[in-house]
């Protein structure tokens, strides 16, 4: 492609191209005004069920051999939470009973919930696996949760009569971009269930960004094309056509970033990662960006789940190289590994352009040792639907959660180094628990990176900490929100205050009322003893520097007949400090 004007001057200046970019189309638009707070619907839905897309590998695969696990000291626990309140968040019965219009009653039951949050002007918005609400930060809600399917404008999630799926989404991520103040929110689609896939089936990527700094406004909606067999406008990848799982999402001052791992329709076998780079400013626009698909290598298994960085209010994006964005990931095909890989795409600044040409970069980062993680254990404790199941014959043990793999999770760019986390086994006895880094990138002379500080998070005996979410301020102060549960535990969320000098304390903030008891893990449904959690949580830095944490947990709320799961939303203070070791 070439322009028909000159290179703008300034971000955000129209460049008109002489052809399009077919493989991102402008949807219309779109707003979260859906049944008005407190409005209440009838509970008749509580036994359809989906499992949704099941990730390959992970807990329950083979172990990795002890003598390749790390052996943190545990961590200590408290339930005391100076400067940190927080608040019930979406539940799987609130997803399964939203929907006005032609989408109530359309919606089914999903495990695991999967718990993206982003915070900015006053605001907090969460999103589940099949719906998205917003509160204020006391934590009220202001619009009763919507559809996904609904909010995006796609078909109703399923058919009402039938259960079966019209128009399949999963792996909600959003992100409040503090420099131009507004909200983006992605989810993957499918034409239909990825198993039941055709010919003729499509994936995309639905994005949605808000016109305003206030997310229950109007915001422009956009499809991207994720198909990757050739067709309009898709690159051309063999083993596809191809789903795009798990997108994950960043910004730089260019760009809009979308990451995903490519999943052949047939047999969801993994082909490769994707990065998808949009021009921003046209986003803002609300005009069809440039775009420009970078291709993965995978490297010795690096080349999965490339996180994205997003940066805190206040943050700095890189602008060397002509702007970069950086990405971190683990290396997840094997049992253990000691290393992690920093990705850069530069010269983001060529998104402004009708040709956008970014580079893609990648350098191996020696590391502390992580494994992959066995499933977490939980206490015993009431579980109806188990007992419902006994009663028709099928004898079902107390759930374990599943803990996925090693892939790394959520990644913020603050004060020059990149911050993040990722599950890992711990022993001995060997158990979930938490490898968290603290990177800093140079891109001065070709790319280059040092772990500035890594350790582990990590409760005694047998209790496991799981899914890390990980915000940090611009002047180095952050947060990890998480799961926990074990033997001693019933599914609870805690938090660790994090700095430069490593982590802290593991604060018990919701402490869970029962076991997990959804439908996943049960034979009955075709189960192996192993419940889907997850599949990542959601951590957030707000405007005046404090930190938001969403995780997954069992909550003491009504609950569904197929799933008792629920999330909740903690709010962590500037101010908030661990407390000081006694003299010695």
């Amino acid at each position: 492609m070439t322009d028909t004007t000159e290179e703008a001057d300034t971000i955000g200046d129209a460049v008109t191209c002489e052809a399009p970019f077919p493989i991102v189309t402008h949807r219309g638009t779109t707003s979260l005004a859906g049944r008005p707070p407190g409005a209440t619907v009838d509970d008749n839905l509580l036994v359809r069920g989906s499992s949704g897309l099941r990730e390959p590998g992970g807990s329950g695969s083979e172990p990795p051999p002890p003598d390749s696990l790390p052996r943190p000291a545990p961590t200590p626990l408290t339930r005391d939470n100076p400067g940190a309140s927080g608040f019930n968040g979406l539940t799987h019965r609130d997803q399964l009973l939203a929907g006005t219009g032609e989408y109530e009653g359309t919606q089914l039951s999903v495990e695991p919930p999967d718990v993206p949050l982003c915070v900015g002007n006053g605001f907090v918005l969460q999103a589940v696996n099949l719906a998205v609400t917003a509160y204020d930060r006391r934590g009220d809600r202001l619009v009763d949760p919507i559809p996904l399917n609904q909010f995006f404008r796609l078909a109703p999630f399923a058919d009402p009569e039938t259960g079966t799926i019209n128009e399949f989404t999963s792996d909600p991520k959003c992100y409040f971009d503090p420099e131009v103040r507004r909200w983006f929110l992605t989810v993957l689609q499918a034409d239909e269930r990825p198993e039941n896939a055709s010919a003729n089936t499509r994936s995309h990527v639905e994005l949605a960004v808000s016109k305003t700094d206030d997310p229950t406004g109007e915001w422009n909606l956009y499809e991207i094309d994720t198909t990757s067999d050739g067709e309009n406008g898709t690159p051309e990848v063999a083993g596809c056509p191809c789903l795009a799982d798990q997108p994950l999402i960043g910004t730089d001052k260019f760009g809009f970033y979308a990451s995903v791992n490519l999943f052949s329709f047939e047999g969801l076998q993994f082909q490769r990662a994707q990065v998808y780079a949009l021009q921003k400013s046209a986003l803002l626009r609300g005009d069809v960006p440039n775009v420009d698909v970078l291709d993965v290598p995978l490297l010795e298994g690096a080349g999965v789940s490339l996180q994205p960085a997003i940066i805190p209010p206040r943050g700095r994006f890189e602008e060397k190289r002509r702007g970069t964005e950086y990405f971190l990931s683990s290396v997840i095909f094997g049992l253990s590994e000691q290393r992690i890989s920093l990705w850069a795409a530069s010269n983001t600044r060529s998104l402004e352009r009708c040709a956008p040409d970014l580079e893609l970069d990648q350098v191996f980062v020696p590391s502390q040792l992580y494994a992959q993680p066995p499933p977490a254990l939980q206490k015993p404790g009431r579980t109806p639907l188990r007992r419902f199941l006994k009663r028709l014959g099928f004898d079902e043990p107390l759930e374990r959660l599943n803990t996925n793999d090693v892939r790394m999770q959520q990644v913020y760019f603050a004060d020059g180094k990149l911050w993040s986390g990722l599950n890992t086994a711990v022993g001995d006895p060997e158990r979930a628990g938490i490898a968290w880094f603290i990177v800093e990138p140079s891109v001065r002379r070709g790319l280059d990176a040092w772990v500035v500080n890594q350790g582990y998070i990590a409760l005694d005996d047998t209790n496991s900490v799981l899914f890390p979410a990980v915000a940090v301020n611009a002047r180095g102060q952050g947060a990890i929100g998480y799961s926990l549960s074990g033997p001693d535990f019933f599914p609870s969320v805690a938090y660790s205050l994090l700095d430069e000098r490593g982590a802290g304390l593991v604060h018990l903030i919701a402490e869970g009322a029962a076991p997990e008891d959804g439908f996943t893990g049960y034979t009955a449904f075709g189960g192996n003893g192993v419940s889907r959690w997850g599949d990542y949580s959601g951590a957030a830095v707000d405007d005046d520097g404090s930190i938001w944490l969403a995780a997954e947990y069992i909550p003491d709320l009504p609950r569904s007949m197929l799933a008792n799961w629920g999330t909740f939303i903690a709010h962590v203070s500037r101010d908030a400090r661990d407390p000081e070791p006694p003299c010695r």
